[in-house]
């Protein structure tokens, strides 16, 4: 057989004449190499994942812009840009196949967590804390509380309020009608201050307060674990990408005009996972990046599962930290 004969043969996927080259393929590629035909060989040939992987590497040696070349044209997912590569994809929730699938948190979950599509809907608001006042209350900033205290005295401007507690009594008195009390701005700190008589107010004579308290409560603690989870994923990720990455606007692909929403994030050790990947697979069908097509896909195969402890509550101070960002939004 001449040269020639050789090359096709590898081409065409017929590996029997390696017999010649000690049965090595990477003899092959130097013979070829040293007669300055590598260029001959095709790297998408019929049976090229025999040895495509190994063909890779001897780029990876002696042909850096041919390596390059293919691994960029075989990982749909990559771009470089200036020497750096990017992961391209539509949605955050593809990295989801990066984490084990398991009891505490499925794949799934994680997905809708990354898309802002995850609602946590097995809490009621009213199982998660039996004292609302010490939850939200005690815990509102001085301008949350002004606001608080303001809205009750509006909400019960007029009315004749039961003397449930001591404090009410000596309201009632100072007010010269023991029987009631009139709630106004010059009892209400005193009130609010009270949580006995507050948490019957709440109960009596403000219902759908109370019901906005419990809702407040609720989503500000469904928010905090939900970030809280967020975070986790993320400190996971970030052990092959760098950062959070950003949404960019391109054109789509083939109808004119139209602008599409692709996450682009800058990926952490690139050419070290791509060559370990190689030498890991070198002479196994379907190991090849080639048959998985995509960087996530790739990873998804050669390294093991993500996973982390999924917390059992969120960070108390984030809770406190959604109350008030949010308490106005509710009243």
């Amino acid at each position: 057989m001449d040269v020639q004969d050789l090359i096709d043969s590898f081409n065409e996927g017929d590996d029997d004449f390696l017999i010649h080259f000690s049965n090595d393929v990477v003899v092959f590629f130097k013979f070829l190499d040293r007669r300055g035909l590598l260029n001959e060989l095709d790297p998408e040939g019929r049976r090229a994942e025999n040895y495509q992987n190994e063909l890779l590497l001897f780029y990876h040696e002696n042909d850096k812009e041919k390596f390059w070349k293919y691994v960029l044209k075989f990982l749909g997912d990559v771009e470089m840009v200036d020497g750096v590569a990017y992961l391209v994809i539509d949605s955050l929730g593809e990295f989801a196949q990066l984490f084990c699938d398991d009891r505490d948190i499925s794949r799934k979950t994680i997905e809708e967590i990354l898309d802002g599509e995850y609602e946590v809907d097995y809490w009621s608001s009213y199982d998660l804390t039996d004292n609302i006042y010490r939850d939200v209350i005690e815990e509102l900033t001085k301008e949350n509380l002004r606001y608080l205290k303001d809205y009750i005295v509006k909400e019960l401007e007029g009315k004749q309020i039961e003397l449930y507690t001591e404090l009410l009594e000596s309201i009632a008195e100072r007010q010269g009608h023991p029987e009631y009390v009139v709630v106004d701005q010059s009892n209400i700190d005193e009130i609010v201050d009270d949580e006995e008589t507050m948490r019957y107010i709440l109960t009596h004579d403000l219902d759908d307060l109370k019901s906005d308290l419990y809702n407040i409560y609720g989503n500000a603690y469904s928010w905090a674990y939900e970030s809280e989870l967020y975070g986790d994923i993320w400190g996971e990720i970030n052990d092959y990408f760098i950062g959070k990455g950003q949404w960019l606007s391109r054109p789509h692909s083939y109808r004119q005009g139209v602008e599409v929403q692709r996450y682009v994030i800058p990926i952490k050790d690139f050419e070290t996972h791509i060559l370990d990947f190689l030498h890991q697979y070198k002479g196994y069908m379907n190991g090849t990046l080639e048959y998985w097509g995509s960087y996530l896909s790739m990873l998804k195969d050669s390294v093991s599962c993500l996973s982390f402890r999924v917390p059992d509550y969120p960070d108390s101070r984030e809770v406190d930290k959604n109350i008030n960002e949010y308490f106005g939004d509710y009243l």
